[in-house]
């Protein structure tokens, strides 16, 4: 959607109509609704198992990123350094129709 200037002093009117605007709002939710974040968000437990399950929670997964939190510092090294690559293969794997870009991990 391109947006109107702020000093815009033309004989045009500036407001759109909704059948200009309907497909582009359509194509966007459509998109987000193609990541199912939820469930995403809901696979993490099965993904990882039990045990880092029960140390780690997915928080939100938006724009190809899953955020995680964990529970301490060994736990945060061992997933970033060694799990990684093969977390985002298993995700990719699970949902194809979802890019994931990267998942990130914290201390929470």
């Amino acid at each position: 959607m391109k947006r109107t200037s702020r000093n815009y002093d033309g004989a045009t009117p500036t407001g759109r109509q909704i059948r200009e605007l309907l497909p582009e709002v359509l194509t966007s939710l459509s998109e987000k609704m193609d990541e199912q974040p939820q469930r995403i968000l809901d696979a993490w437990f099965d993904i990882v198992g039990a045990r880092i399950g029960k140390m780690s929670r997915p928080v939100v997964f938006d724009a190809g990123v899953l955020k995680v939190q964990v529970k301490n510092s060994t736990l945060l090294s061992l997933l970033v350094e060694h799990e990684k690559p093969r977390l985002i293969a298993m995700f990719q794997k699970r949902f194809p129709k979802v890019r994931f870009r990267d998942i990130s991990f914290k201390i929470g």
